[in-house]
């Protein structure tokens, strides 16, 4: 393919597409200061309404971390290794060093006699990807043939070189305790390296010690433990000049060349004489050029000379345009500034136009976008803000994650496996209405799940019952003033419920509200207990609320009863607060804060007796999956919540 690849496109060491082996190239690349803003974009994840697993997600992939920097000196060098350490109290115990072979000490230290070793292991682990790296079980190394001085103990501990440390993660160095860290005992025993335990246990054979405990064999902080043998330690070493407090993320700058002709021209023009200079504001933004030759052979689509052959801006003279384009990701970043009016022709945004319709009130999405797109999406809007751009940090205050609806068998859907289901065979047989209920139906919006052709039936005949009740001649037979009024009761709780549930995305539970509402209305018909006007009230508001998840049922019930004006362009319905208070509540039952069932019970119930009540349906319909309860926290009046391990 002759082309830059991602980690995900590369299997094995080679390309997905035509099985090359792959290797890395130093590239000089274009990169955004996302480093600049992780403890901005950390902070602010507590001002916005997000599910705490995509919030978890950008902490984790930021990775904050507090610990300490210590200079460890390579003796016969003047070079010193710096590593980054959260466990400083274990400094006595480190009896080899690690470093990444991209690390750039590795052709300074390399003894003679291990050159040839060094440099076939380098080589081979540019073939491979980070990721590929990151996944061997097997830890595979070999000594650089250098010693390092643990400044703790003044001893030499050897050097090595090993893929399972990378160079775009801390220093590229890590210091081995192998007594207190899995990989690194593994590693040390499969060289036959020493382990020397520094905290105190009873540490069998082939076993790690990874917590924190009081330290021994470490001279002078011997009996300190925890946080003040670390802050001693860390302490000592700022004295004696050789360490320091520090924080480290795990956040990498944005890289966003791409060689690629589909993407946004980098605005960047090369001049031998002025250097790197920027495209002037009034020649933007860089359009990509029709007809570019595009071949296999790797070059750039975009070194034709008529599109990269330019004058500087600056001197004058002759000059040449960056080749590279941006990273998609750059564009779909900033579009939602842009929706507000994709007509602005004064710059790239309308900023009148953002302060009417910005922030986005609620957006949807899938989780797999966590920590690239809606992380970059933050990473933008900061940048923006922080320098009066945009007058808000976090422009998706909002956001509400979409399931994956598998196949039948569970599985993710994939021709391969034969259980791909067609929507559009659905709707053809039983109509959108019925797709579009089922979906919504199916389970929790967020947590998606198997497609079942038998529920899928019953989704359709709620349809049809809805149908047939809202069409079907009304006729009042015995007026029942205290079923009437027990109705629109019922009437303005739907109205709550449905209001409360859609704003909320939980389509399952309002359409649950829908099908208990219509078993009521089963009855009042039949029985003729109400009058024709209550009746038309609740069919009118009925056709209205569904209208957002079956809306050609809607339409059509909407016209039955006697109306011209489309149902969508009616206003959202209000409920009386006096009509909906009751004696008795509706308990929600979640597993791990994910709504799982509900019950009744009367309005307030003391914790005791609703998590009595809570338990007994659990136990009959399994909320938990035979989980291991750990917690169970109850909401008087709201819910009960089991949390499990």
């Amino acid at each position: 393919c002759h082309t830059t690849l991602a980690n995900e496109q590369v299997i094995h060491g080679v390309c997905e597409r035509c099985e090359t082996k792959v290797e890395r190239k130093n590239l000089k690349q274009w990169y955004f200061k996302t480093t600049d803003y992780a403890d901005k974009l950390i902070k602010g994840l507590d001002t916005i309404d997000w599910p705490d697993r995509i919030k978890d997600a950008q902490r984790n992939w930021i990775g904050r971390s507090e610990g300490t920097q210590i200079e460890f000196a390579i003796d016969g060098h003047s070079d010193a290794l710096t590593v980054f350490t959260t466990r400083p109290d274990t400094l006595f115990g480190v009896t080899f060093m690690v470093i990444a072979p991209e690390h750039p000490l590795v052709d300074v230290i390399i003894s003679d006699t291990q050159s040839a070793a060094v440099s076939q292991y380098v080589n081979l682990a540019g073939k491979k990807t980070d990721v590929a790296r990151m996944e061997e079980k097997e830890k595979t190394g070999v000594f650089t043939g250098t010693y390092a001085v643990n400044p703790a103990t003044n001893e030499q501990i050897p050097i090595w070189v090993a893929d399972y440390v990378l160079m775009g993660y801390g220093t590229g160095a890590i210091m081995a305790v192998p007594a207190h860290d899995e990989r690194d005992f593994e590693f040390a025993h499969k060289y036959g390296l020493e382990i020397k335990q520094v905290i105190e246990g009873d540490v069998q054979a082939n076993t790690v010690h990874s917590g924190t405990g009081k330290l021994i064999n470490s001279g002078r902080f011997d009996g300190l433990e925890g946080d003040e043998a670390k802050k001693e330690i860390t302490d000592w070493l700022k004295e004696s000049e050789l360490g320091q407090t520090h924080t480290q993320y795990r956040l990498r700058d944005w890289l966003i060349s791409r060689q690629r002709y589909w993407g946004t021209p980098i605005p960047v023009i090369h001049c031998v004489g002025c250097g790197v200079v920027g495209v002037p504001e009034t020649d933007l933004p860089v359009v990509l050029p029709l007809n570019q030759k595009i071949d296999s052979t790797g070059r750039s689509p975009l070194l034709d000379d008529s599109f990269v052959n330019v004058q500087c801006p600056h001197c004058k003279g002759d000059a040449k345009r960056e080749t590279d384009t941006m990273d998609t990701f750059v564009d779909s970043s900033w579009y939602y500034l842009r929706y507000p009016n994709p007509h602005y022709t004064q710059g790239p945004i309308d900023h009148e136009a953002i302060k009417q319709w910005l922030p986005v009130s609620t957006y949807i999405g899938g989780p797999e976008h966590a920590t690239m797109h809606l992380l970059y999406v933050r990473f933008i809007a900061h940048f923006l803000y922080e320098n009066s751009y945009i007058p808000m940090a976090e422009p998706l205050p909002k956001f509400i994650c979409n399931g994956l609806i598998m196949g039948p068998d569970g599985n993710k859907m994939s021709k391969s496996k034969g259980n791909v289901v067609d929507p559009d065979d659905y709707v053809s047989k039983y109509g959108a209405d019925s797709v579009r209920l089922y979906m919504m139906f199916m389970g929790p919006y967020d947590d998606g799940g198997p497609w079942d052709p038998q529920r899928f039936e019953g989704a359709h005949r709620f349809v049809n019952k809805v149908y047939d009740l809202a069409t079907a001649q009304y006729k009042t037979q015995e007026l029942n003033t205290e079923i009437e009024a027990d109705l629109e009761a019922k009437l303005h709780k739907l109205i709550k419920k449905v209001s409360e549930d859609i704003g909320e995305a939980h389509f399952n539970t309002a359409i649950a509200a829908f099908m208990e509402f219509t078993n009521t209305l089963t009855k009042v018909r039949q029985a003729g207990s109400v009058s024709a006007d209550a009746w038309k009230q609740s069919i009118t508001l009925l056709a209205v609320l569904l209208a957002p998840i079956t809306p050609h049922l809607s339409e059509e019930i909407w016209a039955t009863v006697g109306n011209t004006e489309s149902v969508h362009l009616q206003a959202w319905p209000k409920y009386d607060e006096d009509k909906v208070k009751d004696d008795v509540v509706t308990i929600v039952i979640q597993v791990n804060g994910k709504l799982r069932g509900e019950f009744v019970a009367t309005a307030g119930t003391d914790k005791g007796e609703l998590e009595k009540l809570a338990t007994d349906l659990n136990q009959k319909e399994n909320f938990t999956k035979d989980a291991e309860i750990v917690k169970t926290i109850v909401v008087p009046n709201r819910l009960v919540n089991f949390v499990v391990k």
